[in-house]
This record gives structure tokens, sequence and C-alpha cells, in this order.
């Protein structure tokens, strides 16, 4: 599947998943910062493993984030070298060294699945457990919306007619051949997704259509946000 598929379907997957989250984690549901941590974190769960091959939409925003971020240590540096400040090491003391640790398991993850090449290791049951973690010590409120979001690009791509190495390091091929990437399904399921997004986000800040607001609490129960 395309980038923005994966990342659509991504979002509204770890949107849809939130409250069975919530149930383990105690985390809030409703709230501008829950729908926006499911959104971001089902997002980049949703490209990552597509960091594997360097035309992909994962590998493309991965280099603008390492460009982005070079620039802004390279900026600080030189305020601290004109000032004689410190910044650069105030902000690098905040990170704790299980995020610095959880940073440093994400960006391994990404070199190994490069290394072993497109649909390999970064599409695997492996992948998906290492990643999460790396993102659990980073990133505690994103890492199970990521989770959800990595395991959907997984599906997808198990529907697609390629198949992935679920099961990295073994060589077969997990696939079920029901769709191909940029045909039409995959532009369904990206509306699909983008479509979910916004009535779950919407549903979420209690800012539903009237219809829809409108209907018996019983009806409204059995809605999946």
């Amino acid at each position: 599947m395309t980038g923005r598929t994966h990342m659509a379907v991504g979002a509204a997957a770890a949107l849809l998943a939130a409250p069975l989250a919530a149930r383990l984690t105690g985390a809030q549901v409703t709230g501008v910062a829950p729908v926006l941590q499911a959104l971001l974190g089902g997002m980049v769960g949703g490209m990552l493993p597509d960091t594997d091959v360097a035309t992909s939409t994962g590998s493309k925003e991965l280099r603008r984030a390492w460009a982005a971020l070079a620039v802004l240590v390279a900026c600080g540096l030189a305020y601290d070298h004109l000032h004689g400040s410190d910044l650069v090491v105030g902000v690098a003391s905040h990170f704790s060294y299980e995020q610095i640790a959880g940073a440093a398991v994400l960006v391994a993850t990404c070199a190994v699945g490069r290394a072993s090449g497109h649909r390999g290791f970064s599409h695997s049951i492996p992948a998906l457990v290492f990643a999460t973690f790396g993102m659990w010590m980073l990133c505690k409120p994103l890492a199970a919306a990521f989770g959800v979001g990595y395991l959907s690009h997984l599906v997808l791509d198990v529907l697609n007619k390629k198949g992935i190495r679920l099961l990295w390091p073994m060589r077969a091929n997990a696939r079920l051949g029901l769709f191909e990437s940029g045909g039409v399904a995959d532009w369904l399921l990206f509306i699909a997704g983008i479509v979910t997004c916004a009535i779950v986000a919407a549903a979420r800040l209690d800012a539903l259509p009237a219809w829809i607001a409108g209907l018996p609490a019983a009806v409204r129960g059995a809605l999946p946000w």
C-alpha cells in the first residue's frame, strides 16, 4: 500500500483501539491531547515499517526529521558559542537515559530493516515488538497508538500481492494477494481511513454532527467510537 494509505489507516486504527488501550493503562480517551496522541502515534507507526526503502514516504519523512534536528542542533551550538550559554546541554539534560535508549532501539530497528531489504525485518512481528518497546521508552503516551499503527501496516501488507516476511528471519512470505499498491482498493482504504479519523475524532471531541448526536443512546452506544 502507499504511504498515505498506511498513515490514514494507522491513525484510524489507533483511534478505534484507544478505548482498549485505556482499559489497560487507565489513560484518557476523550479530549484534545488523547486524540492528537492517537493520530500522531498511529500515523508514525503506520509509516515507519517502510523506512526500509529509500523512496518511501516513511524514509522521506525520516530524512526530513533528521535534517531538521541537525539544523536545530547546529543553531543551538552556534547560539551557545556566541553567547557563552549552554542551551543545547540544557535541552539534552531533559532527556532521560530511558528515552535515549528508546530512541536508539527505534533507530536500530530502522537500520536493521534497511539492511534486510524491503518487506524484510521491518515488516515482521519481531520488529513490531522492538519498535513499540522503543517508543514506550521514548514517549509512553504515544506507544499504544504507535504499536497499533505499526500492526495495521503489517496487516495491510499481508493483504497485498507481494506479501511480507512476517516471521523474519524465516523466508516464508505471508500474503493473501487481495490488493495491489496504488490500485482502487488502496484509494478506498485511504478514504475509509480519513473518514474514520474524522468521525471518531469528532466523537471524542464532542463535535459530532447533529444527526449523529441525535441518534438514540442505544444506537450511539453500539458505534465503534
